[in-house]
Order: structure tokens, then C-alpha cells, then sequence
């Protein structure tokens, strides 16, 4: 199989298992984000505030498509094609740690360019009822200049870098250690991979986010940087406001990360049948 054919399946089969998790689980990062931006201080967190009425748990899932759909195919092929270089010119095994590290550290850093401009807006739609998508762009453009849709990019680093670090080498290692290559095996290592990084990587997400929203109203705290939020979420909040959202980050996350790792691997192992299968087709016509 040759290396463009090789790329070319793993932009495939990245791209779908983009498309399914993000239809999925749409509604739960919905909450998330409106937990995460919510100051216990001022109200009550509500289930019916946050969840209802239901349709707007899909605010936001345009934009989000229309970004993450690229920025997930970017990641995961980013990842498996550095793993590949990695081992083709530099000798560098694909089943080492450091392959692992470096591999995902590229594929965020690479993905990270799609994945901020789809948050900075998905985050503004999620949490006001006011503003289109297309609205919500213009005001950006217009008020934040080209600089306002990556809001937050390098802050995004911060928080994605050592989560996907912490989430490919948990992954990768458990998988190793059951050897076995089935969809079961994918789901569960999925699953451990994602609670660890999560877990990790909650509190610097809560705070980008919320500094990422701010920028709507110029307020304070986005005028002051995310580290000044940092500090006045623990001063107003408590440390536990840098863990709010957490349970739901990790009912979106865990979903999001098991349904597009679980078809990625599975249409990967599967990718000589169906290129086998697609040739004879070609052949035939």
C-alpha cells in the first residue's frame, strides 16, 4: 500500500469518526461549558437553566462541524503519520513512549490551529441565546479583529498538549499490555486513557474557557488574563470552582474520545479489506 493511499484512509476514517462523536455528544459539552462559566457567587447552578429548554443543548453544533470535523481528522492522522516518520526516517519504534509523546504533542499543536477558532465560537453560542453563528462571527471579526477566533490558542496548549500526552500514552501502553486488537479492547483502553487525561487537564480548561467567553463583553476578567480568573475563582469560589464540570467533561469526553478512537482503530485494522474491496469495484467498472 502506498504512503499517499495509506494518508489518504487515515483522512477517512478520521473524518468519520470525527462526524459520529461530535453528532453524539454535542448536547453534554453543551452543559459542560455552561457549568464551567457559571459563579456559584452571584446563582445556583440549576439543572433547568443549564439543560432546558432542550434545544439548546445544540446551539453551536454548526460551527462545531464545521471545525472539528478538519481539526479531529488533522489530529488523528497528524498522530499517526508522525508515529510512522517517526519510525520510517528516525528509527524510532512506534510502540516506544517517546513516540507516543511526540506524536501527540504534534497532532495538537497541528490540530490546535482548527480546534481554538471552533471553541471561541461553540463556547459564545453554547452560553448565549442571542447571536446566529453567523452573527457571532461578524461580531468577532469586527470587534476582536482576525485575533479573536484564537482566543485562548496558546492557553489551549497549555491544556490540550499534556492531556493528549497523558491520553495517547495511557492509551497506547494499555493496549500493548492486552494485545489484542478488537473493539472491546479499544473501548476500554478509550475509556482509562480518558479519565486520566480529563481528570489532569479540568481545572486549565475551566479557566481558558471562561476566559475565552469573557472576550464577549470585554469585561474584567477577560481584560485581566487567565490567570487573574484563576486566582479570583479561587478567592471568590474556592478551589472547587476549577473542578466544575468535571463530572460532565467527562460524560462528553469519554463518549467523544471511545466513539472516535473505537471507529478510527477499527476502519484502520480494516483498511486492506476495504481498499482491497474498493479497488475490485474500480477494476470492475
Amino acid at each position: 500500500m502506498s504512503r499517499n493511499t495509506l494518508d489518504e484512509y487515515y483522512l477517512f476514517s478520521s473524518s468519520t469518526a470525527a462526524l459520529v462523536a461530535r453528532i453524539v455528544t454535542h448536547p453534554v459539552d453543551t452543559i459542560k461549558t455552561r457549568l464551567q462559566i457559571i459563579n456559584t457567587t452571584t446563582k445556583r447552578p440549576s439543572i433547568f437553566n443549564i439543560a432546558f429548554p432542550l434545544t439548546t443543548l445544540y446551539r453551536g453544533l454548526p460551527v462545531s462541524m464545521l471545525f472539528s470535523v478538519p481539526a479531529l481528522s488533522a489530529y488523528l492522522s497528524c498522530y499517526e503519520w508522525t508515529k510512522q516518520t517517526l519510525n520510517t526516517r528516525y528509527k524510532l519504534s512506534r510502540d516506544t513512549v517517546m513516540s507516543h509523546l511526540l506524536s501527540a504533542c504534534a497532532a495538537e499543536v497541528v490540530a490546535g490551529a482548527l480546534f481554538t477558532p471552533m471553541e471561541v465560537m461553540k463556547n459564545r453560542l453554547q452560553t448565549q441565546q442571542k447571536d446566529s453563528t453567523i452573527t457571532l462571527a461578524k461580531t468577532i471579526a469586527k470587534t476582536e479583529g482576525f485575533r479573536g477566533f484564537f482566543r485562548g490558542y496558546w492557553m489551549g496548549m497549555a491544556v490540550f498538549v499534556p492531556h493528549s500526552m497523558i491520553y495517547f500514552v495511557t492509551y497506547e501502553s494499555m493496549k500493548q499490555w492486552m494485545n489484542e486488537s478488537h473493539f472491546q479492547t479499544y473501548m476500554l483502553c478509550s475509556t482509562v486513557a480518558g479519565v486520566t487525561s480529563i481528570a489532569v487537564s479540568t481545572p486549565l480548561d475551566t479557566i481558558k474557557t471562561r476566559w475565552q467567553v469573557s472576550a464577549a463583553d470585554q469585561g474584567q476578567q477577560f481584560r485581566q488574563g487567565p490567570i487573574a480568573i484563576a486566582k479570583n475563582m479561587i478567592k471568590q469560589e474556592g478551589r472547587v470552582a476549577l473542578t466544575r464540570g468535571l463530572l460532565a467533561r467527562i460524560a462528553c469526553g469519554i463518549p467523544s474520545t471511545t466513539i472516535s478512537m473505537t471507529i478510527f482503530e477499527v476502519l484502520k485494522d480494516s483498511r486492506e479489506k476495504i481498499l482491497g474491496n474498493v479497488g475490485k469495484t474500480f477494476a470492475i467498472q
